[in-house]
């Protein structure tokens, strides 16, 4: 049995050597395939891993609210600041109840004592209790979780303990000022949390501390009316628990806590963990990454095709080298060779070239990991997880053994050896319709279908960029400013000289530029009259000073701006919100009366017209503009077309003169728009270069099938050109008939890319038309790719000499 298949390996790898042009050409195909395939299938892997490494994973649930005013319904992640004491008292069956406060904070560290210089940070902050590592597994390095019932402690991970000090060994016991408010003790260090969590240790406080300082974090444990995404709470259940149980028992709670409060319906869900990386109605983790399962299915077809072409190209090749091999087949036939010695011959021969192909396959894969996170949501850095990898690989190794070389194993054990000897083999055809070009046409349609997915991508998202949001965001930077009561009273002052750079042509002040991830809404009342239920929607609302209609280009349908007051008196809507009140023209609504939630009666001056407050997959809302200072979050500063890096560098040095104790941060406004649209277009990056990869592929394909043909029409090639036919029109001839098969391709790729191409546009509410012109540029690259490929080969074949495929054997 050894000694059998050292044999079938020997003479594999003689096949293979002997035809070395041919097996090149496969081996191209199968690595480029398998190599592609692996590296969708790291990336899907990785996003589906999220939070599962986690031991009580499967028992951990987000309690989330769903808010539903009239018709409109809003998800937060967040719940009311009493939520997670509410369900310690009625839920006692639950493990461990777990609030987490989050918040931006200015971080002051000494790394050589208190009286050395001070390095000033902005950080993303987590105010929690013990119970968080009861849910989310930690490797502890130093201390222990406990440190997080006490006040003024922290824990953090080795990141951020390394960023802070140096060393994440010095860290232990020293001290950091947060917010110019107080002082934390590193209480504890921990590991870093893997890639693949939503949830990292970064900076974790301890929950005694928000609760002694809540004014300076607008924390009140008495609010119900108020949710904020930052305060989010986490349940542990026993492992019987029931889903559907925990969904009814919140159900009831949300009712016993919410019901009375106010105009809105507010309800808790049980948000599973494994769920919370995908599901976009609520958001993400403390990362804020998240993916779309739609993208990863996509992910995974597209891997899925570039195998099946691979595989197909392998077939088409396989069969066409079987005209050089009759005799070979032939001998063996006669010396008594049996048709499953030549099909376990035709298999290892297979499986040796897979073997090499997949060799080059893991190269590929493993010079391109370092750069996937270009194409993907991957971070950066994310190591190869082998054991997965491995797997992996062996498993495509079996199925494209199997997928690959079963079908020419059967045709070439199928010869008769008289045939064979002959070299007049036939392969035949399968139902009437021969199987090569029917994989040609499952080829193309693939390929075709990932074109019109990548012209319809790149098409919507130049659409993203270049539409026109309803104000300017050219040249606009936008810089963070302090918060705090002690700092706030400079802000005017730093607008001031920002307006004295000769760049700068104005600044306004605000809680958000125009457009934001930000989504801050409220009830409202309007036209003098307070009554819960005559207005059955919510407005989002943006304060700001009076320059910042101007700075951001906004235009008026009617009116003028608010004018800057300590409080807001003056109210500015735009035209949604207009339509939305039943008013037919702008002009009617000015000098009417609104107040949002229980604040005083503003006077409405003015109506902007509508501009994209968020991403342009969403409509857009009802917005109320007005003034409030203790809003101010950012400046707004409008650049001249010229301003340069002295500009910036000037901006920052006004900002350290002013704010010498805070942590300049700042970022041009078309960079945060871009970031709406990060996913897709990464997506539109992989689709690109799949498409390619698929298109070059497919012509390998093609190369094989036309390879196929010719070397079976020899004789009829040279016969044709002895009775005077030309070589173009020999070259018409054999190309002809590939028109069939890209038209057919064509028809099945079209509807199939239409339905999946209108489904991923749903998404957006500012979408192109898809357009007959797509299609109509794919299948003329398909048409012209086929053309160049079956052309150069039949016109090699049609200016042949004749004598040669004449000549009898």
């Amino acid at each position: 049995m050894l000694e059998m298949i050292t044999n079938y390996l020997k003479t594999a790898w003689r096949n293979i050597l002997k035809q070395r042009r041919d097996s090149l050409i496969n081996l191209f195909g199968l690595a480029i395939g398998m190599g592609s395939a692996m590296i969708l299938f790291l990336v899907v892997q990785h996003e589906r891993s999220y939070d599962t490494f986690h031991a009580e994973y499967r028992n951990i649930y987000r309690v989330v609210t769903e808010t539903r005013f009239g018709n409109d319904r809003n998800y937060n992640p967040g719940t009311a600041f009493p939520t997670a004491d509410a369900l310690r008292m009625d839920m006692p069956q639950l493990r461990a109840v777990v609030p987490v406060f989050t918040a931006g904070s200015q971080i002051n560290a000494a790394r050589q004592g208190e009286s050395g210089p001070v390095d000033k940070y902005s950080e993303s902050v987590v105010f929690t209790t013990p119970d968080f590592f009861k849910l989310f597994d930690g490797q502890w390095l130093a201390g222990s979780a406990d440190v997080l019932s006490e006040p003024n402690q922290a824990v953090l991970d080795r990141e951020t303990a390394t960023k802070l000090f140096g060393n994440w060994e010095h860290a232990l016991g020293k001290p950091l000022q947060l917010d110019h408010a107080y002082s934390v003790n590193v209480g504890a260090v921990v590991e870093d949390a893997p890639s693949n969590s939503d949830f990292p240790f970064h900076f974790l406080i301890s929950f005694p501390t928000l609760e002694a300082h809540q004014e300076t974090y607008r924390y009140n444990t008495a609010d119900w009316n108020h949710t904020s995404s930052d305060f989010q709470t986490f349940i542990l259940t026993e492992p019987t628990y029931a889903e559907a149980t925990l969904g009814a028992d919140l159900l009831n709670l949300s009712k016993k806590y919410h019901h009375g409060r106010g105009r809105t319906s507010k309800t808790w869900h049980a948000q599973p963990l494994r769920d919370i990386h995908f599901d976009t109605r609520y958001g993400g983790g403390f990362t804020e990454r998240m993916v779309n399962r739609s993208t990863l299915t996509t992910l995974s077809l597209i891997g899925v095709f570039i195998l099946v072409m691979a595989a197909i190209n392998f077939i088409n090749l396989s069969t066409a080298q079987a005209l050089s091999r009759g005799k070979e087949i032939g001998v063996r036939k006669v010396l008594g060779s049996s048709r499953g010695a030549l099909i376990s011959q035709s298999l290892v021969e297979t499986f040796v070239l897979l073997i090499v192909a997949l060799t080059v396959a893991c190269a590929i894969v493993y010079f391109a990991m370092p750069h996937v996170h270009h194409l993907s949501e991957l971070p950066e850095g994310t190591p190869l997880p082998i054991t997965t990898f491995a797997s992996f690989a062996g498993m495509v190794l079996v199925l494209m053994t199997l997928l690959s070389g079963w079908y020419p194993a059967w045709i070439l054990s199928a010869f008769s050896p008289i045939t064979a000897l002959k070299s007049k083999i036939n392969t035949g055809r399968f139902a009437g319709i021969s199987l090569r070009k029917g994989l040609i046409v499952v080829q193309f349609a693939l390929a075709q279908l990932l074109m019109i997915g990548t012209f319809v991508v790149v098409r919507q998202l130049t659409h993203l960029r270049n539409a026109d949001l309803g104000f300017d965001r050219e040249s606009l930077y936008i810089v963070e400013v302090p918060s705090d009561d002690a700092v706030r009273q400079r802000v005017n002052t730093f607008k001031q000289q920002l307006l004295q750079l000769a760049d700068v042509e104005s600044v306004s002040l605000a809680n958000d530029p125009p457009s934001s991830p930000n989504s801050w809404s409220s009830n409202f009342y309007f036209d003098g009259v307070k009554e819960d239920d005559r207005i059955p929607f919510h407005t989002f609302l943006k304060f700001t000073d009076a320059d910042y209609f101007k700075t951001y280009g906004l235009a008026f349908a009617a009116g003028r701006g608010h004018r800057d007051r300590e409080n807001g008196f003056e109210a500015v809507v735009n035209e949604t919100m207009v339509k939305k009140l039943g008013i037919r023209h702008a002009e009617e609504i000015i000098g009417r009366q609104i107040a949002v939630g229980s604040g005083e009666w503003m006077d409405i001056v003015g109506v902007v017209k509508d501009f994209t407050p968020n991403s342009l997959k969403e409509a857009v809302g009802p917005i109320t503009i007005t003034n409030y200072t203790d809003y101010y979050y950012q400046a707004g500063i409008k650049l001249r077309a010229h301003a340069g890096k002295e500009t910036l560098d000037a901006i920052a040095q006004i900002y350290d003169r002013l704010y010498p104790e805070q942590y300049f941060q700042a970022q041009f406004l078309d960079d945060n728009i871009a970031e709406f649209y990060a996913q897709e277009q990464k997506m539109a990056v992989v689709y690109r270069l799949f498409a390619a990869i698929a298109i070059v592929i497919s012509g390998v394909g093609l190369y094989g099938m036309v390879s196929f043909m010719l070397g079976n029409k020899v004789k009829e090639i040279g016969i044709r050109k002895v009775l005077g036919a030309s070589p173009s029109s020999i070259v018409y001839r054999f190309s002809k008939e590939f028109v069939l098969t890209i038209a057919i391709a064509f028809c099945i790729a079209a509807p199939v890319a239409y339905y999946f191409v209108d489904e991923w546009l749903s998404h957006f509410v500012y979408r192109i038309d898809i357009g007959i012109a797509t299609f109509l540029a794919v299948v003329g690259l398909t048409f012209l790719l086929a053309m160049l490929t079956v052309g150069i080969q039949s016109f090699r074949a049609a200016t042949a000499n004749p004598v040669d495929s004449l000549r009898d054997e």
